[in-house]
């Protein structure tokens, strides 16, 4: 979810990594896995042994003819509006069609081609910026790519490295990676499901400029459904939890 890493997910500099390096391409992962699906997560920040909800994550993916859409909306404590975050990419090889992002401190529109345009507005300055990048082909959109992560073929010792295309006037703009620095199995204990086995997937990208930020994930071993994932960026500590009905 890109707009987790807008409002506080930084980055980790890393070595070049004699691995995989993950790119868009047909079967890239199992086609079982894009499915239509809805869930929400309770989005906590976490400081000693407190636990504070700060808001909600809602995220939906549609399966539209050879597309698919994957639509995230965050509803934070407070705010008068929700952030949305809205992307389009190619069933067939999950290469980015569009991304929109909308939200209280700026918009944002990217169309994805021959070359990468569209639009960025910033809502505190009032100043909007054109985009227009010629970007050679081989790249996810930065917003998509937690999402892949969960149909990625994981396994114990998998690692890779994902090239992902990501515009923040604040940070890098451009090609990016996103690295899976480990995988490791797991358990996570459903209120609903009882005891499901996990992969525990450790990740960082390199969108934004501090050197501490990582993800890891706690990903159903049988479903990919996410169940939980824990963000350290900037000396925040923050976790999200699957709400079950």
């Amino acid at each position: 979810m890109k707009i987790i890493c807008f409002l506080f997910l930084s980055t980790i500099s890393l070595r070049c990594w004699s691995q995989e390096i993950i790119v868009p391409k047909k079967n890239v992962v199992a086609q079982k896995w894009i499915k239509e699906q809805s869930y929400q997560m309770s989005w906590a920040m976490l400081r000693d042994t407190m636990s504070m909800t700060i808001g909600l994550v809602n995220t939906k993916v549609q399966v539209l003819g050879d597309k698919v859409q994957v639509i995230t909306e965050v509803k934070m404590k407070g705010s008068p509006a929700p952030w949305i975050d809205s992307t389009i990419v190619r069933k067939t090889d999950l290469s980015p069609v569009y991304h929109a992002s909308y939200n209280i401190q700026r918009d944002m529109a990217l169309h994805f081609g021959a070359s990468v345009k569209g639009f960025y507005r910033d809502k505190q300055t009032n100043k909007t910026t054109n985009i227009a990048q010629q970007i050679p082909s081989g790249y996810f959109d930065s917003n998509f790519y937690p999402m892949l992560i969960n149909w990625l073929p994981l396994k114990v010792g998998y690692t890779a490295d994902i090239d992902i295309y990501d515009y923040n006037p604040k940070g890098k703009m451009g090609v990016v990676k996103a690295h899976i620095l480990s995988v490791n199995e797991g358990k996570y204990l459903s209120k609903k499901s009882g005891e499901r086995k996990v992969w525990i997937v450790e990740a960082a990208d390199e969108i934004g400029a501090a050197t501490d930020g990582k993800s890891v994930y706690q990903i159903d071993q049988l479903t990919r459904q996410l169940w939980k994932q824990r963000i350290t960026a900037g000396g925040r500590v923050m976790e999200m939890t699957a709400v079950e009905d």
